[in-house]
Formats: structure tokens, C-alpha cells, sequence
């Protein structure tokens, strides 16, 4: 089923993840498999360019903040960070601790929502350990600053989808195929992970599965035929989809 809360802008950030991450983790694993990946990877694209044609037409309010710019410097400052934290003597703290298993420049690639959280939290991590992190003032000024500009950006963009919240015919048809190119990818992607035998591989190359679902009732298992029952729930944070026959 179709997660309806990715709106026609997220569609841009889940769309070059999900190919990212097909070409990271699925290429090689299985040879024989390898141009359907390669034609998943090249359907998306296609899907993402045609939605983006169509969101550039829409009206845009006009923009205070450089979204590019935002996003590009917060990358910089969690990459040098990581590195930071990796080169202290002794290994004081734990990188874990902060980037939560994700590499510095995976989390950079994240939806935004993703990415401002996760910058808070890597903030509030520095702060409770700053007595063991060399140059610890300068560091949390560089993280509280990125935090200040990606919390713009958020209220920005929101108040762009609310002048948009009425999605005009071609915006909402456009998002209709992508959505269907996305759910195809996942099905080619996870019977690929299923013959590889690592099906829960599947959250990290579609980022929509690395969070619980918004909305009730939204599942990404195939809906049961007329009284066969209800679908089943969508997957915990982390969890994998269901193998489905």
C-alpha cells in the first residue's frame, strides 16, 4: 500500500535515497539480479525528474532560506564532527553515542524532518558530554547554528505546503506514478533481499521504512483479497516489511 504522507516534495528526498541506497547495498549481490536493479535505479530517476518537472511549475512563496545551502553546510559540520569525535585521544566517547549507528554523511542524505532531529540530538550529546570533547565550545556553537538554520528551513517549507495543501490535478496525478514506481522498486528490491537472504536490509534503501507510519492503518504488505481479513500492521522503526507471497 501507498504511504500517503509523503507529499510531493518528500517524493525528491526519498526517491534519491532509495536510488543511492539500491545502487550502495543491492548491486553485486546477486550478478544475475543486477540490471533489474540497474532498472529500478533508472526508473526512479526517471519518476523523480518527471515529479520535479511538475513541482517547479507550481507557485512557490518566495523563499528566505537557500535550502541547497542549508542542507550542504549541515553535511559539512556533521562530517567534520564525526571525524572530530574519531580522532580524540583515548576514544573518550562512544560516535554511537551521537550519529545513532548512521555514518555522518547517511544521515546528511536524510529527509529533513530526519536530519533536524538528528542534529538536535547529536547537539544535546555534545553538551552532555563536553568535559570529554576537545575544543567542546566551538563544536556546540557550529552544531547549535547548522540547528538554528535546518529549524528555518522546516518552517519554511511547511509554510509552503500550506499554501500548496490543495494539490492542483497534474501535481496530484504526477505523484500518483511516482508513488507507484516507488512501490515497485520496493517489491523488485525485496524479493532481491529475500533470495540474498538478508530481507531486513530492505528499511535501509527505502528510508519511508526506517520510521513507524504516520497514519493509522498504512502498511506496505499487499491488502488481503475480500474477507480475507485485515492487512497487516505496518513495520516497528528499523523493522523490515514482511516477506509477502
Amino acid at each position: 500500500m501507498a504511504d500517503p504522507y509523503i507529499d510531493p516534495f518528500e517524493t525528491q528526498l526519498y526517491g534519491k535515497f532509495a536510488r543511492e541506497q539500491m545502487a550502495d547495498v543491492c548491486l553485486g549481490k546477486i550478478t544475475a539480479l543486477d540490471k533489474m536493479v540497474q532498472f529500478a535505479i533508472d526508473a526512479q530517476l526517471t519518476a523523480d525528474k518527471a515529479m520535479a518537472d511538475v513541482i517547479a511549475k507550481a507557485p512557490k512563496p518566495a523563499a528566505t532560506v537557500d535550502p541547497a545551502a542549508v542542507i550542504a553546510e549541515a553535511a559539512d559540520v556533521l562530517v567534520r564532527f564525526g571525524s572530530h569525535i574519531d580522532s580524540l585521544k583515548g576514544h573518550p566517547v562512544d560516535p554511537k553515542a551521537f550519529f545513532r549507528g548512521d555514518a555522518p554523511s547517511a544521515l546528511a542524505r536524510r529527509r529533513l524532518t530526519k536530519l533536524t532531529a538528528g542534529v538536535a540530538h547529536i547537539l544535546d550529546e555534545a553538551k552532555k558530554s563536553k568535559a570529554k570533547i576537545r575544543d567542546a565550545a566551538y563544536w556546540i556553537g557550529e552544531l547549535d547554528e547548522v540547528h538554528g538554520k535546518l529549524e528555518a528551513l522546516e518552517k519554511q517549507q511547511r509554510a509552503s505546503r500550506v499554501a500548496q495543501v490543495e494539490m492542483g490535478p497534474e501535481v496530484a496525478a504526477q505523484r500518483d506514478l511516482w508513488l507507484a514506481t516507488y512501490g515497485g522498486n520496493k517489491q523488485l528490491v525485496r524479493g532481491l533481499l529475500a533470495h540474498f537472504g538478508k530481507p531486513e536490509l530492505l528499511a535501509l534503501i527505502f528510508d519511508d521504512l526506517a520510521e513507524v507510519h504516520r497514519v493509522s492503518g498504512v502498511s506496505d504488505a499487499v491488502p488481503p483479497a475480500d474477507g480475507a481479513g485485515t492487512a497487516a500492521p505496518a513495520p516497528a522503526d528499523g523493522a523490515a516489511d514482511p516477506v509477502t507471497p
